[in-house]
This record gives C-alpha cells, sequence and structure tokens, in this order.
C-alpha cells in the first residue's frame, strides 16, 4: 500500500542532516534494529507452545531439509540417495533467499565450519517436530468433538495470506506479557481494566454538533454503506470508506499510513517483523523537544524519516470482506502495544521510576465489512524486577456501520471523537515532558 505523505519539514531535516555522525548513527541504528521478515527459527524454539500453523509447517520441513545426508564422497548417485532416503538434496524455493538475506553486511566467520559433518537428525528437530505432532493431535481431537456436535459447513474460500500474523504470533507476544482481548490468566483472573475506562466511553460517545445540524447526512450513509458492502480490499476501504468518516484533519501532519516502524526498538525478542499499521495519527517531531527525541528516539518515532507523525497512540487496520478478523485483531494489537510503549516512555521521562497508574493513553481500532472496533492498549506491571512491561488489550465499543444511519452516525461520530482524544493524551504528555528538560 502506498505510503500517505506529508509535506516536507525542509527545516527539521535539513538540521539533522548537519550532524557529522549521522551517517554512522544511522548505520548502526539500522543494523541494531533489523527486523526479520519471517519468524526465524528461534522464535520457534522460544515458544511455550507450538501451535499447528502453515507457518510452523515450513519451519518444520526447513529443518528437515537442513537436516538430510548430502555428501557426494560417500554417495555419488544421486538416483541412490533419492531412493534411500525419500527426498534430495534440492533446498526450498525459500532457502536461497533466506541465506542472501543471512549473508547481507558480509556474514558471519564460518571458516572453522569447513568439513565438519551434517548431523543426521538433531535433537532439536526432533523435539520441535514432536511439538509439532502434540499440537496437531490436539487440534484434531478437539476438531473431531466439535464435529460431532455441530452441522458440516462448507470452507470458506478465497482466504488471504495471513503472513506472520498467525496462533504462533500470539502465542509469542502471550508468552512475552502482551495480551489480546478477552485473556484470562492461568487461574482464571483478567487482566486489569483501563481506570479511565468509562471516562474514554463518555468521551466517544459525545455529540459533535447540534441534532439539528448533523456532520454526517443520510446521503453519506449510503454513500459509505456501498463502498464497504464492495470493497473486497483494504485499500478501497482505506481509499474511499474512511477519508468520508475522518473528514477534514485539522493537521494532515500527524497522519500517516502504510509506514513500516523499522526504527522502533523491539517489542520482544528481536524476533517479530516491524510493524506496519495501515492509518496511524501522532504527534509533529517538533512539538517534542528535539533532545527528549534524541534519548526516547527508538521507544517513540516509528519511522527513519523525518516528516513523518513521532509518538503513535491512535491505529487503524482494515480488511476487505475478505480479510481474515484474526490477523486484523493481531495487527491492532501489535501496533497498540507499541503506541502504548511510546506514551508510556514519554510519560515515565524525567521520574525516577517508570509510572504505572493504570490508564489507558493509546487506541486501537480495526473496520472489518462494515463493523468498527475500537480498543484500548496500556501497560502492566513487569511480572517479575528486570522484566520489560506488559500491554493488554481491551474492547471500548463496537458499532455497525451500514446497519442503519443512527448506527453510522454513532461509529463515525466515535472515530471522529477518537482522534480528539488521542491528540488530547498526545498534547498533554508532550507539553509535560517539555517542561522537565534539564
Amino acid at each position: 500500500m502506498t505510503a500517505l505523505q506529508s509535506p516536507d519539514t525542509k527545516a527539521t531535516c535539513s538540521a539533522s542532516k548537519r550532524r557529522s555522525s549521522q551517517t554512522l548513527d544511522h548505520s548502526v541504528k539500522q543494523q541494531k534494529l533489523a527486523h526479520p521478515s519471517s519468524p526465524p527459527p528461534i522464535f520457534w524454539d522460544r515458544l511455550s507452545e507450538i501451535p499447528l500453523t502453515r507457518n510452523a509447517l515450513r519451519e518444520s520441513d526447513r529443518r528437515r531439509a537442513l537436516q538430510t545426508p548430502c555428501d557426494p564422497a560417500t554417495d555419488q548417485d544421486p538416483a541412490q540417495r533419492v531412493a534411500r532416503n525419500g527426498t534430495s538434496c534440492v533446498l526450498p524455493l525459500d532457502i536461497p533467499q533466506q541465506i542472501k538475506h543471512f549473508a547481507k553486511r558480509g556474514g558471519p566467520d564460518l571458516s572453522k565450519l569447513r568439513g565438519y559433518p551434517i548431523p543426521l537428525r538433531s535433537q532439536e528437530t526432533m523435539n520441535f517436530n514432536q511439538l509439532i505432532f502434540d499440537s496437531h493431535q490436539r487440534e484434531s481431537k478437539s476438531q473431531i468433538a466439535k464435529a460431532s456436535q455441530e452441522p458440516e459447513e462448507t470452507p470458506a474460500t478465497g482466504t488471504s495470506k495471513t503472513g506472520p500474523y498467525d496462533r504462533a504470533f500470539l502465542q509469542h507476544l502471550v508468552d512475552h506479557h502482551i495480551f489480546p482481548e478477552g485473556y484470562k490468566y492461568p487461574d482464571g483472573r483478567s487482566p486489569a481494566t483501563p481506570s479511565n475506562m468509562d471516562a474514554i466511553r463518555e468521551f466517544l460517545g459525545r455529540p459533535r454538533t447540534p441534532q439539528s445540524k448533523p456532520e454526517f447526512l443520510t446521503t453519506d450513509f449510503a454513500e459509505f454503506s456501498e463502498i464497504s458492502i464492495r470493497a473486497t480490499k483494504g485499500s478501497d476501504i482505506l481509499t474511499w470508506a474512511i477519508p468520508m468518516i475522518e473528514r477534514r484533519i485539522a493537521d494532515r501532519n500527524c497522519r500517516a499510513g502504510g509506514i513500516p516502524f523499522t526504527n522502533f526498538d523491539h517489542l520482544t525478542d528481536r524476533t517479530l517483523v516491524p510493524g506496519h499499521p495501515d492509518l496511524l495519527h501522532g504527534a509533529r517531531p517538533e512539538q517534542l523537544d528535539k533532545e527528549i527525541r534524541g534519548r526516547l528516539d527508538g521507544q517513540i518515532v516509528p519511522s527513519t524519516r523525518c516528516d513523518l507523525p513521532i509518538i503513535p497512540n491512535f491505529f487503524l487496520q482494515v480488511k476487505g470482506s475478505g480479510g481474515s478478523v484474526e490477523v486484523v485483531l493481531l495487527q491492532a494489537l501489535y501496533h497498540g502495544a507499541l503506541g502504548a510503549r511510546a506514551m508510556h516512555s514519554l510519560q515515565s521521562y524525567g521520574q525516577p521510576t517508570p509510572i504505572y497508574d493504570n490508564n489507558a493513553y493509546a487506541l486501537t481500532s480495526i473496520y472489518h465489512y462494515g463493523i468498527l472496533r475500537m480498543f484500548t492498549v496500556h501497560p502492566l506491571p513487569p511480572a517479575a524486577s528486570g522484566h520489560p512491561p506488559g500491554f493488554v488489550m481491551t474492547h471500548v465499543n463496537s458499532w455497525c456501520m451500514f446497519g442503519n444511519y443512527e448506527a453510522f452516525l454513532q461509529g463515525a461520530t466515535a472515530y471522529r471523537n477518537a482522534l480528539d482524544w488521542a491528540k488530547q493524551q498526545r498534547d498533554n504528555m508532550i507539553n509535560r515532558a517539555n517542561t522537565i528538560v534539564p
């Protein structure tokens, strides 16, 4: 999706370019914050449980391929090798691409591995495959039990690729105390609901104009509904439907979309792809003191482009009629946690210890086939001393935008109010931080 560009802030960019060490610092930063394009092997090794997903099976195949003996000195005949092993030594199509990515910047020194024999089957691979098998067994039993109680349904078709956003991705987030909406701890408790949830809901429900002069007309509702029903791709909704709700944005420099978060510090253990929200709202870089921006860079500045918003705390993910709700919810959780971390980092700036007030200062939302759902994401105190904070996503409200005109008006009003609320939270945090610059 094409990025939504805002006008150049040439003065800010020029000042940044004049730094003598910028090139070196940028190179180090880029190398430090390299994000994988897909889950690396260590991602799977660290999961507390490996669910049966396409990505898990692909990783299992990759490991099996690497364990296949391929020694021309002892096995010269490829036909005999295939007959005996049941497979060839041809690498999967994605392996050369991984090797090319691995070899960037010269790659590591592998001279000591020359002549080292390839193990026929490692314990690591056997353990991984056993975890996959166990997961498959549990899932099969669950599906059989469910099928015995429910009528047979025709499988859905046309499902788009989930990419890295699958149950393994969710398990990884949960393992790092980043919880989805509705999560319960093993003892049955639920994470704390934000203390300011009632205030947020009240703010989102406020009427924006007198009833005699509604901000959205019935003709707006009819046009919006037609676009939403016919849109099969998220890009169509972003191009045509969402601008109808947002109307005139006060400051377009605070809005961006399609920008990968390659400058953000890793949220967990460096094994996740960078965040990449469809739409975000944040603050202008020049709103926050330059020294604070430098100190909190990886926490509050999502991109190395100096003309894009910082401290994003409102996110929107959209899917067309054929998109997966599970995927878009995972994306909303991931991006919301990054935004909540940015706000928490700014809130705690200059304080002797991080602040945990159980309030939410970030909103993340999804739009899927006419339904707008909005959530808060707020930080939780670390599970143990020295650990990073956790995060939890909590449902605020949902609106069926093409159910009827009243429902559309409520949803569109809540969306516009959410943008105002998020801006208030950013401005308050920024103003407070600017007053304590040393």
